[in-house]
């Protein structure tokens, strides 16, 4: 099964700036995501999924130049934009992720990623957002292009549909999930790693700043840099 990375983003959610463009380290927050995700293993490749809006001009502004495929088409429809990019890429599997989480793990992704392929079908969706216990901007949905097309027909309501794979998770009488736990050693669901608002830029950027540039750092040495942070 070839699955696909998918990265939503929006300039703002509800009224508020995300900041996916802005710097994080001289670079757009955006660019050091797609940087993390460089790093992962078993994708067939990596798309960009945003709305159609004049707010997001920027954002699909940004992957043109780049030459990143960007899936665009109605803010509130996500499910319906994550199926147009894997089908415009071909892709059996999908894995949704937060364009404000710059550092997500490549072996979580990766990890996601082989299970899908190795389960191929057997299961509709492989996450960690069922019952979290990995800190907060490790979100990872996976999910089959076969599971989402069928949940799409389920999907009527704008909330359901805003929300994408989330139907997946939370109907497990319907699909069939699978949830990850984190391992001990990483199992901090109350420490966050996301960019939340503007004002959480300057501490993400700080743990970012002390790899000294690394892109391949994973979640157990983002941690340890997130506490010695804390402690200072």
């Amino acid at each position: 099964m070839n699955v696909l990375a998918i990265i939503f983003a929006a300039t703002h959610v509800e009224g508020s700036e995300t900041g996916v463009l802005a710097p994080l380290a001289g670079e757009p927050l955006l660019a050091r995501l797609l940087e993390r995700l460089a790093h992962a293993e078993k994708l067939a490749g990596i798309a960009v999924t945003t709305s159609d809006e004049p707010d997001d001009a920027p954002i699909r502004e940004f992957c043109a130049a780049r030459g990143i495929a960007c899936q665009t088409g109605a803010r509130d429809d996500l499910i319906g934009r994550l199926l147009a990019a894997m089908q415009a890429a071909g892709a059996k599997g999908g894995i949704a992720l937060d364009a404000r989480n710059p550092l997500i793990d490549p072996a979580l992704v990766t990890k996601v990623a082989d299970l899908l392929q190795m389960t191929d079908g057997m299961l509709d969706w492989i996450g960690n957002t069922l019952a979290p216990s990995y800190p907060r901007g490790m979100e990872i949905d996976g999910f089959t292009a076969a599971a989402l097309t069928e949940a799409e027909t389920r999907c009527g309501a704008p909330e359901q549909r805003r929300r994408g794979p989330a139907f997946l998770r939370e109907n497990s009488r319907i699909y069939r999930p699978l949830s990850l736990a984190a391992p001990a050693e990483v199992a901090r669901p109350e420490l966050r790693l996301d960019v939340e608002t503007l004002a959480d830029l300057p501490r993400i950027e700080a743990i970012f700043g002390s790899f000294g540039g690394r892109t391949d750092v994973g979640l157990a040495e983002i941690i340890a840099a997130a506490d010695r942070l804390a402690a200072q």
